[in-house]
């Protein structure tokens, strides 16, 4: 049986300071207002004049092997380091490898806390949205089940990789998929991947209700070959081992970690490098 993992992803917030008089060409503005990380200080996003869009592929690569989301959020009035930070790092880090590169401002409905992440204008993908921000450290835990006679037991151990494709559209909740899970970008896989997350996550409840179940039953007690008991049990130990490979199924197309979502949107704004 393989391991299943969840990994929660908490809302974290986007700074702005309202600034007066001639704006500065180094940092970037919303309605007159510089975005800041967060240590407070303002967000500059250093572009690449030979910097070109990039097919899909290259920019999965480039992702791959960026360690920005291996980086812990932290507020801190000193070294704060949250999602602008994290998308301005992105964002810097791609442009610098030639890549062009956008800086992205989510406003969620509500008010409250919005979000950054980043945005490629892909040769062949059209628009895609990533989000590579992390976590704190003692948030920073992998959940995966592991087998017991019960049926499965969390382990918390230490993620890989917090890259994830973001599906953002005015309107819908604020979606996540793995980097390595993302098969398609239109918002409606989105939907489609959320759905079956949800029934993985109905079956293995089903699965565990029924193995304590069954283990109840067998303990201690004799069944006999041929008798209509011991039918009975071998039918419910099959019935087991089809929602098993059902988790297995589900695990092979679904990956091993879920981003919990973070709002419904209201706005987005796209900060480019040179156009």
């Amino acid at each position: 049986m393989t391991k299943y993992q969840y990994i929660i992803l908490g809302l974290v917030f986007l700074l702005v300071i309202s600034v007066g008089g001639c704006q500065n060409p180094l940092y970037t503005y919303e309605d007159g207002r510089v975005l800041v990380g967060g240590d407070g200080e303002p967000i500059i996003l250093t572009d690449n004049p030979d910097a070109a869009n990039p097919t899909y592929a290259e920019l999965v690569a480039f992702i791959e092997q960026d360690t920005t989301d291996n980086n812990d959020y932290l507020e801190h009035s000193l070294i704060g380091y949250v999602c602008a930070d994290f998308a301005e790092d992105v964002h810097n880090n791609a442009e610098a490898a030639g890549i062009r590169a956008a800086s992205v401002s989510v406003e969620f409905e509500g008010g409250g806390d919005g979000h950054a992440c980043n945005a490629f204008d892909t040769i062949d993908m059209g628009l895609v949205y990533v989000d590579c921000t992390g976590q704190s450290s003692s948030d920073k835990l992998n959940i995966h089940l592991e087998k017991t006679e019960e049926g499965y037991e969390f382990i918390s151990d230490n993620p890989e990789s917090w890259d994830a494709v973001a599906y953002v559209k005015v309107g819908k909740e604020y979606g996540l998929i793995p980097l390595g899970r993302a098969n398609a970008l239109y918002y409606n896989f989105y939907q489609e991947y959320k759905q079956k997350w949800q029934a993985y996550r109905q079956v293995l409840t089903d699965f565990n209700d029924s193995v304590a179940l069954f283990n109840l039953e067998v303990k201690g007690r004799t069944f006999y070959e041929g008798s209509p008991e011991m039918a009975r049990i071998e039918a419910w130990q099959a019935d087991l081992e089809e929602m098993e490979e059902l988790l297995d199924d589900l695990s092979q197309e679904l990956g091993n970690i879920w981003f919990e979502p973070k709002g419904t949107v209201k706005d987005v704004r796209v900060h480019w490098g040179p156009e």
